[in-house]
């Protein structure tokens, strides 16, 4: 109870915005660090340790990532409304509201992960086919795909528990399951892998099973906890028509936008699959080297949206504003920081993943030049998401990810391929352009932003 009572202070009272944003971002950080580390296991394994066919390998693990986004939009998007909505529920001290918000994303969240399993599955070898796979290439997409999406129900599930904990204030819990679904994933992949050279059918399974095992721990959890933090019981997870409203309502924008989002980069890499497989790895490999590094920002990005939306809550617009421009410099700071201090370590850093393939190595060392120093570009569009996020301006985010990708970054790609001829390299500027052009608009958008409630608050605690 002490520990959610502090972090409440972090949130509405503390006078040091600057450090209350770094305390609670860090958790988060840490989080989506082992997420992002987590997909590098199956890469480094299959790259390491595959003997036969290994750029078709590398190439079936990294192409079908936007697949699996594209599947996870819905749950996204429920979490950040579920988010945003116990986020202000708190800021008014009505809780038990808040606590049926979270029932009611549960239930949807296992319903939705069931749906996704079953399409996903079914669908896996047409949208193979779809993105221009052939041959061995699409046999280990297909069954990469396949045996992951038996981990949509699960990791939906989860979905709804880090919901209910960012809206809380705590951001730890978060972190320990990832931590401990990383050792299982790291575990699990080394012996199907390594020991029972089961390839690419063994990275998925080692990743299936680490998510799958968490489901027990934060279910119990979001049903037993203590204190005042978000607790649910089975009657929150009622069919209750207005809450389920109204998280479609805030959910349907950013669900969109994630899934357009998801559909963009997958039509990207049926682009960059044209170039060849060496192009496929380097773009890869340089994206989840760039996540790393763009953690931090995310993290603050995510605590943001916290930030806003129990302010809002607790009728604090000066302090919500204040929030993110605080969100704001340290994102800009951290990101320009870290770009600039892992430069000199691009080729090392590649060499992890692709040492056997030098020409993808050097297209990689290359493409990264453009990512690290465009770092704080994206620092900044995460805070402006997590400002949409957590006021209930969730259309912003669609419109500002939709003119990203499809106004300005697939256009200049087209153009720049079939028009002006030029490499693959085009790529890299067509990416730098977009997200330039995307973060104007999101300055824009900001400035719109109405930091005010957009779920209906009572005048007494519940």
């Amino acid at each position: 109870m002490q520990a959610v009572a502090n972090k409440q202070k972090l949130i509405l009272e503390s006078p040091n915005l600057y450090r209350s944003i770094l305390i609670l971002s860090l958790p988060i950080f840490l989080s989506n660090f082992m997420k992002a580390f987590n997909d590098f296991i199956d890469m480094y394994f299959v790259s390491n340790f595959v003997q036969e066919n290994v750029s078709e390998a590398i190439a079936a693990i990294s192409v079908t990532g936007p697949v699996f986004s594209i599947s996870q939009a819905l749950a996204g998007g429920m979490m950040i409304a579920g988010a945003a909505m116990m986020s202000q529920f708190l800021g008014a001290k009505q809780r038990e509201r808040a606590n049926k918000v979270a029932g009611s994303l549960l239930r949807l969240c296992l319903l939705a992960g069931l749906l996704v399993n079953i399409l996903l599955y079914l669908l896996a070898p047409m949208i193979m086919r779809w993105m221009g796979a052939s041959g061995i290439q699409h046999q280990l997409m297909v069954t990469y795909v396949r045996v992951r999406s038996f981990e949509m129900i699960p990791l939906f599930a989860f979905f709804a528990f880090q919901a209910s904990r960012q809206a809380s204030g705590d951001t730890v819990s978060p972190f320990v399951l990832n931590l401990i679904m990383i050792f299982v994933n790291i575990l699990t992949t080394w012996i199907f892998i390594y020991l029972f050279k089961m390839g690419v059918f063994g990275a998925a399974l080692g990743t299936f099973i680490a998510n799958a095992i968490l489901m027990p721990i934060f279910l119990y959890i979001m049903f037993h906890g203590k204190g005042e933090s978000i607790t649910i019981s089975r009657a929150d997870m009622s069919n209750d028509p207005v809450e389920i409203k109204k998280i479609f309502q805030l959910a349907w924008p950013v669900s969109i936008s994630q899934a357009l989002t998801s559909l963009g980069f997958l039509l990207v890499n049926a682009f960059i699959l044209s170039y060849g497989s060496d192009t496929v790895n380097a773009f890869s490999v340089g994206n989840r080297i760039n996540s790393l590094i763009l953690m931090p920002s995310m993290g603050i990005g995510g605590i943001t949206a916290t930030f806003v939306g129990q302010n809002i809550g607790a009728n604090n617009e000066k302090r919500a504003r204040a929030s993110v421009k605080a969100a704001l410099i340290c994102a800009t700071f951290i990101s320009i920081l870290g770009g600039m201090a892992l430069l000199p370590f691009r080729k090392p850093l590649g060499a992890i993943f692709l040492r056997r393939l030098p020409e993808a190595l050097d297209l990689s060392v290359e493409y990264m030049f453009f990512l690290m120093t465009n770092l704080a570009i994206m620092g900044i569009f995460q805070v402006f998401m997590g400002s949409y996020q957590g006021s209930g301006e969730t259309k912003f985010s669609l419109i500002v990810s939709m003119l990203r990708l499809w106004a300005f970054r697939i256009p200049l790609i087209l153009y720049f391929k079939n028009v002006l001829l030029l490499p693959s390299s085009s790529l890299w500027y067509a990416m730098v352009i977009s997200n330039f052009a995307a973060l104007y608009v999101g300055v824009i958008l900001y400035s719109k932003c109405r930091f005010e409630p957009k779920v209906r608050l009572q005048t007494a605690v519940v």
